[in-house]
């Protein structure tokens, strides 16, 4: 797991991997907020959170495995949500039939595709920039200081955390917590006093060699930052205009 989160990190290369590292952050939060906007009870709409999904991806040059393992995670975390439909069929539904069903899916089918859609943008943004690029972007972009230093040490710190619960877990499965469901209920009641002192414990050492190395004492704005090019004012004008679409299509000022 740790080696996937790494490795996924810059592997993109495509034509958005030349733009400034703030434009692409930019950019891809500005498709996901059109991804969220677009309705997803429309042709309209459906073809744009698709045409969106896609073509950020080509555009960052996502690897294809990248892809398909965020798309099945996708399938995976959102197709439950159809299950909540016979939950959502109302008796005092006026239409009956195929069109009542449609109205219990509907919900489920607008989690299902925003979250799909959302998900391999957030994927393929992540693949068009290093952990050099993140830093230097979220460092040119009006953020505070604070919520730019928090944002770099979680995706610095989240391929550890994700090593260390995977060790956790092979420990608890070599040690027969995998097997009966007895076993497996003291496994998950026991973990709290398990994983959470280890993460906290790594946390604050973290925290110490932080402090140690004048962290919160440097600007970390003087290590550098991109400039903005007009392929940079180009793409950001694009990714506005596909999120007015989207917003024209959903409040009905477009069609």
């Amino acid at each position: 797991m740790r080696a996937f989160w790494h490795e996924l990190w810059g592997s993109g290369r495509g034509p958005v991997s030349r733009l400034a590292p703030q434009s692409r952050i930019a950019a891809g939060a500005i498709l996901f907020a059109a991804c969220l906007a677009a309705p997803s009870g429309r042709g309209e709409g459906i073809a744009l959170s698709a045409a969106i999904a896609a073509g950020w991806a080509a555009g960052c040059g996502m690897p294809r495995k990248a892809l398909r393992s965020f798309v099945f995670l996708g399938l995976a975390a959102f197709l439950p949500y159809f299950l909540l439909a016979p939950f959502l069929l109302s008796p005092r539904t006026a239409a009956a039939g195929p069109e009542r069903l449609a109205v219990a899916l509907a919900a489920p089918w607008d989690a299902f595709l925003h979250g799909l859609a959302g998900l391999c943008v957030a994927a393929a943004t992540m693949t068009a920039l290093s952990a050099s690029d993140l830093r230097r972007g979220l460092l040119a972009l009006p953020l505070p200081r604070v919520i730019s230093a928090v944002l770099i040490q979680i995706v610095q710190q989240t391929g550890t955390l994700l090593a260390e619960t995977g060790r956790i877990a092979s420990a608890v499965a070599l040690r027969g917590g995998s097997g009966r469901a007895s076993a497996g209920w003291r496994v998950a009641a026991s973990l709290p006093r398990v994983w959470m002192p280890r993460i906290i414990g790594r946390a604050d050492r973290v925290a110490a060699a932080m402090e140690l190395r004048g962290y919160a004492e440097a600007d970390l704005r003087i290590l550098g930052r991109g400039k903005l090019r007009p392929a940079d004012v180009a793409a950001l004008a694009a990714a506005i205009g596909v999120l007015l679409l989207a917003a024209g299509l959903r409040w009905g000022w477009i069609g």
